[in-house]
């Protein structure tokens, strides 16, 4: 599935949930496994944050999603779009609180 990376600050499109110190932490919890690679299939760097993604489609998608990202994919320059295993998204609400 292709993603693209929400460009937000480093805590994100919203306040972290109560009760969690990273986005990371949060998809760890969520999903029930353990990051421990980046999940762009095109990148095998340690896992250190959880990266905000949505489909390419842009503002237009409802959805947005938390990943486990490596610095670099997470970074505001890596702006193309770029491949995961669907499996590995938690969503998140996209309604900024």
């Amino acid at each position: 599935m292709k993603v693209k990376n929400l460009k937000w600050g480093p805590s994100g499109p919203r306040p972290l949930p109560h009760g969690y110190k990273s986005w990371l932490a949060y998809w760890v919890k969520n999903y029930g496994g353990v990051a421990t690679v980046c999940t762009n299939r095109n990148c095998d760097n340690k896992a250190t944050v959880g990266g905000h993604v949505m489909p390419p489609d842009g503002k237009r998608s409802n959805s947005w999603f938390i990943i486990p990202l490596c610095d670099d994919c997470n970074s505001a320059t890596f702006k193309q779009e770029f491949d995961i295993e669907r499996r590995h998204l938690v969503g998140i609400s996209n309604q900024l609180s």
